[in-house]
């Protein structure tokens, strides 16, 4: 059995039980399957694969990228003690049949009481669950699609007052000489 577990700063890990799932998408956006409210993270960050029971993670063009054992990646398999970061939000991916001492060791690496090895189990959302007051607290605004009609109407507005400043300018130096 997969897992993936997720450090959040001030709340306990969160561990996802990843089996019997094709895909799952990480990101602050209410469409992503686990949303995690972190300014670092993209609205979409990225998506992990089940081909068959081999674990692939690929970033889907995330502002901060994706990391794997430290190497930005955009799509890479995992292995069991790969350590992932989304933004600045780390998570460890582990695969139940390896070595329990060897998942130990890596989780206590982080000591410090980062909670690490004392996860919360935690359920892939079948909707969004996004919390009252939810705000994105993205410093970069969306951008809105633009209506193409309206863009043509301020190009030709742009182009009637350049015409008639040249017009002015041309009236004014023909006065002069």
């Amino acid at each position: 059995m997969a897992s993936i577990t997720l450090y959040l700063p001030d709340q306990d890990p969160l561990q996802y039980a990843l089996d019997g799932y094709e895909q799952i998408t990480f990101g602050r956006g209410p469409e992503s399957d686990i949303v995690i409210d972190h300014v670092s993270l993209s609205g979409s960050h990225a998506v992990l694969l089940n081909l068959g029971g081999v674990f692939q993670i690929q970033d889907l063009g995330s502002t901060n990228g994706t990391f794997v054992d430290g190497e930005a990646v955009t799509e890479t398999t995992l292995a069991h003690g790969s350590r992932i970061q989304f933004g600045s939000i780390e998570a460890v991916f582990e695969e139940e049949g390896q070595a329990a001492d060897e998942a130990g060791a890596e989780a206590s690496v982080g000591g410090g009481g980062s909670g690490y090895g004392s996860g919360v189990s935690g359920e892939i959302a079948e909707a969004s669950r996004r919390p009252a007051g939810y705000g994105d607290l993205s410093p970069i605004e969306k951008v809105a699609k633009k209506d193409p009609l309206a863009i043509v109407a301020m190009i030709i507005g742009v182009i009637a007052v350049l015409s008639a400043i040249a017009l002015a300018v041309l009236s004014a130096s023909m006065k002069v000489g």
